[in-house]
């Protein structure tokens, strides 16, 4: 142990000798490692479970329907779905734990304001069922969801998020207050945590019940289009073939009601990388996208690696005449072996730091193009880091540093003394 410590002190000095060479080899190896992490955290950040979507794992989603001819299959409308197609399609699913209906104004503002008009809040607003509460795990600061009674009976009730509450109040115990939505009066009955962003199902300002819109029943082409998306909790015991199965009938059953239309979910329900991913209209597979991912990640690591060695290279080539004058003076080729691995782990080891910090920095200096922070907040935190990614990114680089500078040293090592001290 002493040794090593040893070996620790004589590395960091001869990298404070050669500053410009370590500066490089740092900087490279923070490069390389921070690329990655930026790529892993968006990704992780997108598909594992964080609150309040903690059953992403488990959840699948019917977003969209296309309503085509019956005689000829030709593509009328590519919508949102309609009312009675989720009453009769997708509400009664046994594979289901329970199936939740939403509408996601995500692209619209509505005008929050205090009953007297002083204060206004522009808000994204989601209409959602009471099921909705039970397959999201949102944090109450006040209050509680609405109830299914108020549900049923359409009242105005609203919850709010706690910047929502603060622009509006000041506070976040407003249970029992009144707000305006688009001048039309609803009644707080709780308050929820700010979601994050990446919770792209669960996100929002406002939640209501999609009751209390005037038209939240509209709907055309016989009930298949409407406003609404549907997220579906897998029943434990059931899978997904089963879910789709059960699904198809219905659809079948509901389109033998229609006379010249029928509805078309292509691949639905989509499961939440799916979803992520986009799979659209042609069944892509999910693993296309993971090899497309897998060239882009590797041509990102490789490319800054490379050079790295090979600047590596170089710099242990200079110092094979330091290698053969320290074997003069007696050092063994594993004490000039171990020394060079030493070197190169503190290189590793300090651009690997400095790399995970800088995907961090990356983030937050490119959130309005990364993390479309202008629809809601992005809120990282350390939970979305893969711990094995960074770990299998971080020894890639060691062992390509390793490399790049062992081979030269094991030739000055194996080599005779006076090859040594000539360079050669």
């Amino acid at each position: 142990m002493r040794t090593f410590w040893l070996y620790i002190k004589q590395a960091w000095r001869l990298l404070g000798q050669n500053r410009l060479a370590t500066v490089i080899a740092v900087a490279g190896t923070a490069l390389a490692i921070g690329m990655i992490m930026v790529l892993v955290i968006l990704f992780v950040a997108n598909t594992a479970a964080f609150k309040p979507e903690i059953h992403r794992s488990d959840t699948y989603y019917v977003s969209f329907v296309k309503t085509e001819g019956k005689a000829d299959g030709r593509r009328i409308s590519m919508t949102s779905l309609g009312l009675p197609l989720v009453e009769s399609c997708l509400y009664p699913l046994e594979s289901a734990e329970l199936v939740t209906a939403y509408i996601r104004q995500t692209w619209t503002k509505s005008d929050l304001r205090t009953m007297d008009g002083l204060r206004t809040f522009n808000a994204t607003v989601s209409a959602t069922d009471t099921a909705y509460w039970r397959l999201f795990d949102f944090d109450f600061l006040s209050g509680a969801p609405f109830t299914g009674a108020a549900f049923k009976s359409g009242l105005p009730e609203v919850v709010l998020s706690e910047t929502a509450a603060r622009a509006l109040f000041g506070n976040e115990q407003v249970t029992g207050r009144e707000v305006k939505i688009d001048f039309v009066t609803y009644r707080v009955c709780g308050v929820v945590r700010d979601v994050s962003r990446f919770a792209s199902v669960a996100w929002s300002d406002v939640w209501l019940p999609y009751t209390s819109l005037s038209d939240y029943d509209a709907s055309r082409s016989g009930g298949i289009s409407g406003s609404f998306e549907c997220a579906i909790l897998l029943r434990e015991g059931s899978d997904r073939e089963a879910l789709r199965q059960e699904f198809s009938r219905r659809v079948d059953h509901f389109n033998a009601a229609l006379t010249d239309i029928r509805a078309n979910f292509l691949h639905q329900p989509y499961s939440h990388l799916e979803r992520w991913v986009g799979v659209g209209e042609a069944e892509t597979p999910v693993s296309r996208f993971f090899i497309r991912m897998g060239v882009i990640l590797l041509i990102l690591l490789l490319v800054p690696a490379l050079n790295l060695s090979g600047i590596i290279l170089a710099w242990t080539r200079k110092r094979i005449p330091e290698f053969g004058l320290r074997r003069a003076y007696g050092a063994t080729r594993r004490q000039i072996l171990g020394q060079v691995m030493i070197e190169n782990l503190l290189v590793t080891f300090m651009g690997g730091l400095i790399g995970f910090l800088l995907s961090y920095v990356a983030i937050w200096f490119l959130r309005d193009w990364l993390l479309v922070s202008s629809l809601g907040q992005e809120r990282l935190s350390i939970g979305m880091v893969n711990g094995l990614v960074f770990a299998a990114v971080f020894l890639l680089c060691l062992v390509l540093n390793l490399l790049s500078a062992l081979l030269p040293a094991w030739k000055a090592a194996r080599g005779t003394i006076s090859d040594a001290l000539n360079g050669r």
